[in-house]
């Protein structure tokens, strides 16, 4: 698995600003004591020179080095405890002066060596949700609040969207780049758009960098650049590790936008790159607007689920 690389460099550089800042800080609130605080400025500068001290001792030679250092050492700690008692008489904590990071495991780097904090994770899976074009939809249509309860009017129809939503669940919860495919056909109203959703979350905190949207939105950043060359990124159509194409048919139909279509579906399965596309045509629509090429690719490919029943949304009403 791998985050959108463009969201890591920037979370990387914005963790090393503020562990920058962090420290910066620190050193504002020590020069704003050593105005206030008599004395505490030359206990600082003895306490900061305590390392140089340890290294001439050294050089001084084997003999009596220990107790060279033992001296350095006591009178290190009853300078730092001197320190704290100056800061306790003028009502300030004895910390208030260090560098205070959000994350103390990794110092607000993001890494603890060279493995990745949970904080720079969990930042990377925020950010993911802000960049994979799924917007409000992300936490409030999952897995856990798609009812199937209202498919129960008719066994058959239960039965057939229970196993379909078995199958989305599992594919989201064991997604990989090996995957493959998914095409969700269906009335409006089944939960096309729902379950799309959830198994972008579930990839997304799981660690793979996932693309929501539209086909009108796709077909119109394709446009722009083609015709206006406008700096939409299309790549990210080609690149994103899970590509979710939803309202396949909603798009304005001619060769350019077919071509279109046809395009990122035919690369991404030369890439072996996942995608979900959903839509509310059926195979004779999809043969008829888009061509055998792009029919082929579909249903020779991805895997069908056929969404049935009735629109849910009236069901609530």
């Amino acid at each position: 698995m791998s985050f959108n690389k463009k969201n890591y460099y920037e979370l990387k550089e914005q963790f090393l600003q503020k562990h920058l800042a962090a420290a910066d800080k620190a050193e504002a609130r020590k020069r704003e004591l050593a105005l206030k605080i008599e004395g505490l400025e030359e206990v600082d500068t003895v306490l900061a020179a305590t390392a140089a001290r340890i290294f001439a001792a050294a050089l001084g030679g084997k003999d009596g080095l220990d107790e060279r250092i033992a001296a350095i050492k006591k009178e290190t700690d009853e300078l730092r405890a001197a320190r704290d008692e100056l800061l306790k008489a003028n009502g300030y904590p004895k910390d208030y002066t260090d560098v205070h990071y959000e994350c103390e495991k990794c110092k607000d780097l993001g890494f603890e060596d060279t493995k990745m904090c949970e904080c720079f994770r969990r930042a990377l899976v925020m950010k993911g949700y802000e960049t994979s074009g799924l917007g409000a939809l992300i936490g409030k249509q999952t897995f856990d609040n798609y009812s199937l309860a209202f498919f129960r009017y008719e066994k058959d129809v239960y039965t057939r969207m229970s196993q379909v939503f078995e199958i989305v669940r599992d594919y989201a919860e064991n997604f990989s780049l090996k995957s493959g495919s998914l095409l969700f056909m269906g009335g409006t109203g089944l939960g096309k758009t729902h379950l799309s959703s959830a198994v972008a979350k579930t990839a997304i905190d799981r660690g793979y960098d996932v693309l929501y949207t539209s086909a009108v939105n796709m077909v119109g950043d394709f446009e722009n650049a083609k015709f206006y060359k406008d700096e939409a990124d299309v790549s990210k159509y080609f690149d994103a590790e899970l590509l979710i194409l939803d309202d396949l048919g909603t798009e304005a139909s001619n060769s350019i936008t077919n071509s279109f279509i046809y395009n990122v579906i035919d690369t991404r399965i030369c890439k072996g790159l996942p995608t979900i596309v959903s839509t509310n045509l059926g195979q004779r629509d999809i043969a008829t607007r888009y061509g055998e090429r792009v029919f082929s690719r579909l249903f020779g490919v991805y895997r069908p689920l056929l969404f049935c029943g009735r629109d849910v949304r009236f069901e609530k009403k």
